[in-house]
């Protein structure tokens, strides 16, 4: 329950308007790191090997606040889904003038025709058994909005789901 009010209000924070725009510099690199180390005894419960591709620097200008959320609720998502035994992987890069995050994880994936509808607010997946709200993916849409991003989904080489955020 108190997940389930840290998002809303999270999610209230990341809709357009409700503050005041923030243009920190911040290392999504380093986001991600914290990120992964506050998730990391989770993924050892889970017998999840949870890493980083990138040891470099990856600058960006926004809101670093909402940044490191979208990376929570990324990780968070690609965790839950994730089996005992697999992998969930964060990289990061410099492609072009802009940095791109992604995410690669052992779970189920998406069926391609609900790709759309998971980025709405309280969505599940058709036969969805855990226990998440289905606000986690409407929270890094409106992030990634906000920063004037783009997000892609897509099935991974060997099943699971690739989230791609540029």
């Amino acid at each position: 329950l108190a997940r389930l009010a840290e998002q809303l209000l999270t999610l209230s924070r990341a809709e357009p308007g409700s503050r005041r725009p923030r243009a920190d510099r911040i290392d999504l690199t380093q986001a991600a790191r914290q990120v992964l180390e506050t998730h990391a005894p989770r993924a050892i419960d889970r017998n999840v090997d949870l890493g980083l591709d990138q040891t470099v620097a990856v600058p960006v200008i926004g809101d670093g606040t909402m940044l490191r959320e979208m990376i929570v609720n990324l990780v968070d998502n690609a965790l839950r889904y994730t089996p005992a035994g697999g992998t969930v992987t964060v990289k990061l890069a410099a492609a072009g003038g802009e940095a791109v995050l992604t995410v690669t994880d052992d779970g189920p994936g998406i069926p391609a025709d609900e790709r759309d509808h998971v980025f709405e607010r309280f969505y599940r997946l058709t036969g969805a058994t855990d226990e998440g709200s289905g606000l986690g993916l409407a929270i890094v849409r409106e992030v990634v909005e906000n920063a004037s991003g783009r997000i892609t989904l897509a099935d991974g080489a060997t099943g699971g789901l690739v989230v791609e955020v540029r």
